[in-house]
């Protein structure tokens, strides 16, 4: 019986352990997803300051029509908003990585409570297999001063 339950602990300790590096994958696609995330906002705020600064350049030292600035104008607007999808496409992979680094964190604790109960399990399994040997380590002698002819020392 013991034997059945420390194949049954063991095979939920796999599955806990299998839980575990799924979680580890989805919690490094999400940091991924963060990274990219940010290096993307890095890579447009650059873009956007280069691009600000042309038309700043390009509005320089001459007479500017209006429709010029307002060209500018919505330009920047239209960068700026793009920054600021982004940003949140960025915070969004920031809440799903903390997310599953919370399943991780959980499924970590299951792991580790599926693994004390295993071993508590072989822990008793040993304990009993000692009893067992010095119980049959007992029989055995007994057995054997059963087995030997006795002296017959009752003399009358």
């Amino acid at each position: 019986m013991i034997a059945q339950l420390r194949k049954l602990r063991q095979r939920r300790e796999d599955h806990a352990r299998d839980i575990v590096s799924a979680h580890r994958v989805g919690v490094d696609e999400a940091r991924q997803d963060v990274e990219m995330a940010s290096q993307m906002l890095a890579e447009h705020m650059r873009r956007a300051i280069d691009e600000q600064n042309a038309a700043v350049s390009g509005l320089a030292n001459r007479v500017v029509k209006a429709a010029e600035l307002h060209l500018a104008q919505s330009r920047y607007e239209a960068s700026f908003a793009k920054a600021g999808q982004i940003k949140a496409r960025g915070e969004t992979a920031t809440l799903v990585q903390r997310e599953r680094e919370a399943g991780l964190a959980a499924a970590r604790h299951r792991y580790l409570q599926s693994r004390k109960a295993l071993m508590k399990l072989e822990k008793l399994a040993d304990q009993l297999d000692k009893r067992a040997a010095v119980r049959r380590a007992a029989e055995a002698e007994l057995l054997d001063e059963d087995r030997m002819p006795r002296a017959n020392n009752d003399v009358r």
